[in-house]
C-alpha cells in the first residue's frame, strides 16, 4: 500500500498530494518516535502507544515514546487520577517533556525531536484539545531538523465525544501538517477523508489487548469479586454519558422479567453517578454488592492487573454506546473470549464480527432483546467465534503492515 507524502497547500479546501520516496534504510530498521500519552499515563490511548511500542521493539526497530509533562489540567479532568499504577515494560522510558498548555514546552519538544534523528515521528491523535500543542511542537522541529522525518498521524478519532471549541478548524491545520496517515479502522478513514478526500491512507486496525493476566473460571471470579455466581453481563470502562450506561440500566428489568442476570459494572465514573445509582435504585436493580443487588457498581479505575478477573466473570460485555469511537474495550473482550453486544455504530458494528450482536443505540427494548437472546440461544458458539475473532487482531500484523507502508512508496 502506498504511503502520500503531502504538499502543505490547499486549493479550494482540497489537498494536493505526491508519491513519496521510501524512508532510506537498508536494514529495513526504522527509527519511530511515537508523540501522545504513555506511561505513566492511564487510559485506552496510553495502553495503545505502550503496546505499539513493544510490538515495534520487537519486530527489530528502534521505538522512543514522547509523552506529556502535563497532560490534562487538573481543573479539566474529571477523573481521580492521571497516572498509571501498572509499570509496564516498555524498550525505553517515555520521555515527559510535553505539556499540553505551556507553548515553552513545545519548542522544547520540537528540539529534542530534532536531536533523535528519527525516520518517522507518530503522533496520536484523540482529541482536538491537544492539537495547539502538536502544532507547536511540528513548528520547532522544522525549524531545528536538518532532515524532516515522516510525519504520521494516526487517528484514533477525528470528531471528539464532546463538543471542542474550533474543531473542524484544529484538525484541517494539523491534517495539512501531517507527510502521511493511519487509521484503525474504515469508519476512520471516511472521517479522515471529509478533510483530505484524496489521501492514500494506510487502514489497519486495533489489535487485541493481551497485556493482562490469563482467564480464570467465571465461579473463581465471581468468588473473589464477591458476586453472586450466576449469569453475568460487564460495562467496563470509564463512565461517561457517550457510552450509554443509563440505556443498560433501562434495560436490566426488561432482562430479568425472564433471566436472572446481574449487571456488573467496572469503571470510574466521569459524570452521572448520583443520576445512574439513583436511577438503578428506582428500577430495583440495587446499587451495592448484596446478594439480591441485580447490578454491581466497581466504580473505580480498574489496573491491569486485576481486569481478568472481571472479564472472567462476565458472560457477556455490553457495549451501548450512543455515537461511533473505536474500542479498546472490545479488543480486551476479545482478548478473554467474550462475546458482545453493542450498538450499531460504525466501528463497534464494523469490528464485532461473528462474536455477538449489533442493537440500535438508545433503544433499551432490543438491548434487552439481544441479552436475552445471547443466553437463551448459543453463547458457548458465541465465545467460541470470539475466540476465532481475536487471533485475526495481532500486534505483529499491525507493525508489519504499518512498517511496510512507512519504507515502500
Amino acid at each position: 500500500m502506498h504511503c502520500l507524502y503531502f504538499h502543505h497547500e490547499e486549493t479550494s479546501s482540497r489537498f494536493t498530494f505526491q508519491s513519496p520516496s521510501p524512508i532510506p534504510t537498508a536494514s529495513l530498521t526504522v527509527r519511530i518516535v511515537l508523540v501522545g500519552p504513555a506511561y505513566p499515563y492511564r487510559g485506552g490511548i496510553a495502553h495503545f502507544s505502550n503496546r505499539l511500542a513493544q510490538a515495534l521493539a520487537a519486530a527489530g526497530h528502534e521505538v522512543l515514546l514522547l509523552t506529556f509533562s502535563r497532560q490534562y489540567p487538573a481543573m479539566l479532568f474529571p477523573g481521580k487520577t492521571q497516572l498509571e499504577t501498572t509499570n509496564w515494560k516498555l524498550p525505553n522510558r517515555p520521555v515527559r517533556l510535553l505539556d499540553s498548555i505551556n507553548p515553552l514546552s513545545w519548542r522544547k519538544a520540537g528540539r529534542w525531536l530534532a536531536q533523535q534523528h528519527p525516520d518517522v515521528v507518530v503522533l496520536m491523535h484523540w482529541m482536538p484539545f491537544f492539537v495547539p500543542a502538536y502544532l507547536g511542537m511540528l513548528r520547532a522541529l522544522r525549524k531545528a531538523a536538518r532532515t524532516m522525518p515522516q510525519v504520521t498521524l494516526l487517528l484514533h478519532t477525528v470528531w471528539p465525544h464532546k463538543s471542542f471549541p474550533l474543531t473542524k478548524q484544529l484538525m484541517r491545520t494539523l491534517i495539512t501538517r501531517a507527510d502521511s496517515f493511519a487509521t484503525l479502522s474504515e469508519h476512520i478513514t471516511a472521517e479522515l477523508r471529509e478533510f483530505a478526500p484524496e489521501a492514500s491512507v494506510f487502514e489497519g486496525f486495533h489489535p487485541v489487548y493481551d497485556h493482562f493476566q490469563p482467564a480464570m473460571s467465571a465461579t473463581a471470579a465471581r468468588e473473589q469479586l464477591g458476586l453472586p455466581d450466576k449469569p453475568t453481563v460487564l460495562f467496563f470502562g470509564y463512565i461517561r454519558h457517550y457510552k450509554g450506561l443509563d440505556v443498560l440500566i433501562e434495560a436490566m428489568p426488561l432482562v430479568r422479567e425472564h433471566l436472572d442476570v446481574q449487571l456488573v459494572v467496572a469503571g470510574e465514573f466521569y459524570d452521572n453517578e448520583d443520576d445512574l445509582r439513583n436511577r438503578a435504585e428506582a428500577l430495583g436493580l440495587g446499587g451495592t454488592l448484596e446478594e439480591e443487588a441485580a447490578v454491581q457498581f466497581f466504580p473505580d479505575y480498574i489496573p491491569n492487573e486485576e481486569v481478568h478477573r472481571y472479564f472472567s466473570a462476565a458472560d457477556v460485555v455490553v457495549q451501548p454506546y450512543r455515537s461511533g469511537v473505536q474500542s479498546g474495550v472490545m479488543k480486551v473482550a476479545l482478548f478473554f473470549g467474550k462475546p458482545m453486544i453493542v450498538s450499531n455504530l460504525g466501528v463497534l458494528a464494523e469490528a464485532v464480527g461473528e462474536a455477538g450482536y449489533v442493537v440500535p443505540p438508545e433503544d433499551p427494548q432490543a438491548l434487552a432483546d439481544a441479552i436475552v437472546d445471547f443466553f437463551i440461544d448459543e453463547p458457548e458458539k458465541m465465545a467460541r467465534a470470539a475466540k476465532t475473532e481475536a487471533h485475526q487482531y495481532s500486534w505483529e500484523a499491525l507493525v508489519e503492515r504499518m512498517t511496510a507502508f512507512w519504507t515502500s512508496a
